[in-house]
């Protein structure tokens, strides 16, 4: 019997692509299940035909866990993109560290692996590492209609304002072109069915021999309208080069029965670069606008062949006042060795010298004594080759100069006598065994791309796992149990290797002993089935109850909050009064008399000041509390939540626990494909273990996702009762809140040290 839903409508109706086209879209996450079951009984012809992309973007927030590049290491983070309120959020432990509009996004570019870059307008970019290959994917295809969004704004902006006639949004130029692909261990070139449109190159796989193969873009396209690309030809006959931000694309025109001869190929090619060249020119024009402004003295440059533009082109006035622009708005790049390599000026390309300091620095006083320094212990080592290393803590130094004249000058620091042995014992990094790696020689053939062989070396120099040690240790979860360190996990990630690495290892005929030690870890990691699935799923057991732990008191707390401010009746009728006051002074200044008013008007009750400048509106509203209803003064008992609220926000908090749950079902999804793919019995421990943790940790996330949603539930509430939109953010309605309870008790300790005093004379 075929199941039905509510409307009585049957699955059947789907075709069996359309319901396999169905299930990986859920597996994808451009679905939900519920959304999914819909479609699945609505009777609709097609999966694309009950869900337009549009509507499909708006229904939801997509929170997805990655980790960003800060500084000196990779942090965990969760990046949220809201398509109805075309937002792109930085969150880190529910606060909600940096907001981005959707028109300040210019590009997404896969880099390495499970790494990408997102560049944005008038911001440093962000170097983000997804958690797996599909989230990867999921999230350059939501970033990337953002940017395409953004394009046909700006199209239809320049439309306007030159009175022009429709731009030609469809495509410019199409045609067969071959696009260079890198693995690990070889390059081939993939022939793709190419359009240019006036932002974006897009690339279509054509004679894909495996369906799951990757053509290297992800998605398959290359933006050019973040004013940063630039086409240049190459030597070699009918090939050229397309340089982004981030990545260098090496195209060529494949020979043909049309194009045969090199003047064919050189011909088509340079239509092709001309044709690309226009739209990067167009671009670059509008990004330069939009940085510099309308009213700037800096005129956008012709292009020039080659990708920075020599200064000898500007004029003396441009290059004075391009000088300025950088040094007001680029004094913060001054550390830029501590930055990350994608933290960059938008300058660089202009070389300019730095502005002379008006006011010379006057000479610092001598140094009248220097505390002899004590040696740093010895780092120990035994007999064995083990060396007891520390984990490095990261901070900022004061400038040499300034240590004089501050408190570090006279700091007694170098004479403190440590308790080393316990320092060691608790900060002590994995310990290294020192064992010989053979040194990379480019001499000796390796299989391996000889830039990631040397770096895939430098690893393996502090990795303390034998070659034939590497496939038990993967079936180890926890690290305390001697599995591998979550760093450890992260970087073997990077070498995964591809389908056709693998086909390339398993037809080596050489033994493994012969060869390099990083084609020797390459071969076995090869023999290791479903390795990425295995290093994934490791790696999200570990960091899920972690965050689980970390959220679980943000959300009590935010749940204990929205219950002080929806039954607090004191606060209710404070604001009360203040609705009676300011309704008091609008109808004698002739204004209209309002029915409430929104919770943002309250920091603003101390800038308005009466004749006596130090008298405000909040004075007024506490002197007319206290002469009727003086009990009213004490309401900030029943909002104890709110004397200091946390930087974390219930919108982050809510994109936190969304996380959570898409890792957990890719947890479940990969334990699923390696349970049903294992037919050894020496891992039934592996997965009894594993299904232990699993479940445990599922009755954890429910739990949580519970108070989630009490917490969700409760906020909407005080939305209601306070008349605020529902869109409105809990960081800012507490944030009002608490600034009003804290001037209202300072005001509230005035009148109540006046009054003693009027009492004592």
């Amino acid at each position: 019997m075929e199941p039905t839903g509510a409307g009585g409508c049957s699955t059947s109706q789907l075709s069996n692509d359309e319901q396999i086209k169905l299930l990986n879209a859920v597996k994808n996450r451009e679905l939900t299940v519920d959304q999914a079951w819909e479609i699945a009984h609505s009777g609709k012809s097609t999966v694309q035909e009950a869900s337009k992309p549009d509507k499909m973007l708006e229904s939801t927030p997509y929170s997805f866990v990655v980790h960003k590049y800060n500084r000196y290491r990779w942090q965990k983070r969760i990046l949220m993109i809201d398509f109805k309120s075309r937002m792109l959020c930085n969150i880190e432990k529910g606060i909600i560290k940096k907001q981005f509009k959707f028109n300040s996004i210019q590009s997404c570019e896969h880099l390495e692996g499970q790494k990408f870059s997102i560049s944005f307008l008038g911001h440093h970019d962000y170097e983000l590492e997804a958690t797996s290959s599909e989230d990867r994917v999921k999230i350059l295809q939501l970033v990337n209609q953002s940017i395409r969004s953004n394009i046909n704004e700006e199209q239809q902006k320049h439309q306007s304002a030159n009175n022009t006639a429709q731009i030609n949004t469809g495509v410019i130029k199409e045609g067969h072109i071959e696009l260079q692909k890198g693995d690990l261990t070889s390059v081939r070139w993939n022939r793709c069915y190419v359009q240019l449109r006036k932002g974006e190159l897009h690339f279509q796989r054509v004679n894909v021999g495996e369906a799951g193969e990757p053509l290297g873009l992800t998605p398959n396209l290359i933006y050019l309208s973040d004013g940063n690309t630039s086409v240049h030809k190459e030597a070699e006959n009918g090939s050229f080069t397309i340089i982004t931000k981030k990545n260098c694309y090496l195209l060529r025109i494949p020979v043909t029965d049309q194009l045969k001869s090199t003047g064919d190929l050189i011909l088509h090619r340079d239509e092709w670069i001309d044709a690309i060249d226009k739209c990067c020119l167009h671009w670059k024009r509008l990004s330069q606008a939009q940085f510099f402004g309308e009213n700037t003295l800096f005129e956008v440059m012709p292009a020039t062949p080659s990708r920075k533009e020599p200064a000898e082109h500007l004029s003396l006035k441009q290059l004075d006042v391009l000088q300025n622009q950088m040094w007001d708005k680029g004094e913060e790049k001054e550390e830029g060795k501590n930055t990350s390599p994608a933290e960059k000026s938008p300058f660089q390309t202009v070389p300019i010298s730095p502005r002379p300091l008006r006011i010379p620095m006057p000479p610092l006083p001598p140094v009248p004594y220097q505390r002899p320094v004590i040696p740093p212990p010895l780092r120990a080592q035994n007999s064995s080759g083990i060396m007891r290393k520390t984990k490095p803590f990261h901070w900022e130094k004061v400038a040499a100069e300034m240590i004089s004249r501050s408190i570090w000058g006279q700091s007694s620091a170098q004479e403190l006598q440590l308790n080393y042995p316990s320092l060691l014992d608790q900060f002590a990094a994995q310990e290294m065994v020192i064992h010989s790696v053979n040194e990379f020689s480019t001499h000796q053939v390796i299989l391996l791309n000889q830039k990631v062989a040397q770096n895939f070396n430098i690893f393996l120099k502090s990795f303390p796992v034998k070659v034939n040690q590497l496939k038990m240790k993967l079936l180890i979860l926890q690290e305390e149990n001697g599995g591998l360190t979550n760093e450890q996990i992260t970087s073997l990630r990077r070498y995964v290797p591809t389908p056709s690495d693998i086909e390339k290892y398993k037809a080596c005929k050489d033994s493994p002993s012969d060869l390099h030690i990083v084609d020797q870890y390459m071969m076995e990691m090869c023999n290791i089935s479903f390795l990425s699935q295995k290093l994934d799923l490791i790696l999200a057991l570990r960091e899920l109850p972690e965050t689980i732990d970390d959220l679980q008191p943000l959300i009590k707390q935010k749940i204990k909050a929205c219950s002080q401010l929806q039954n607090s009746k004191m606060f209710a009728s404070v604001l009360d009064y203040l609705l009676a006051i300011g309704n008091f002074l609008n109808k004698n200044a002739g204004k209209e008399m309002a029915k409430g008013f929104s919770l943002s008007c309250l920091p603003k009750v101390v800038d308005l000041r009466g004749k006596d400048r130090t008298f405000t509106l909040l004075h007024a509203l506490v002197d007319q509390i206290m002469l009727l209803e003086p009990d009213l003064t004490n309401f900030p008992h029943e909002l104890t939540e709110f004397e200091e609220v946390p930087g974390d926000s219930i919108k982050g908090l809510i994109a936190e626990v969304d996380g959570l749950k898409n890792e957990m079902e890719k947890i479940n999804l990969n334990r699923e494909i390696l349970k049903s793919k294992n037919k050894n019995s020496s891992d039934v421990q592996f997965y009894k273990e594993l299904k232990s943790i699993v479940e445990k940790h599922e009755v954890e996330l429910s739990q949580l996702s519970k108070q989630r949603d009490e917490m969700k539930k409760l906020y909407s509430a005080i939305l209601v009762r306070f008349g605020e939109p529902q869109d409105r953010d809990s960081e800012a309605v507490f944030g009002w809140v608490s600034s009003f309870i804290k001037d209202f008790r300072k005001v509230v300790a005035e009148q109540n040290k006046c009054r003693l005093k009027t009492v004592q004379k």
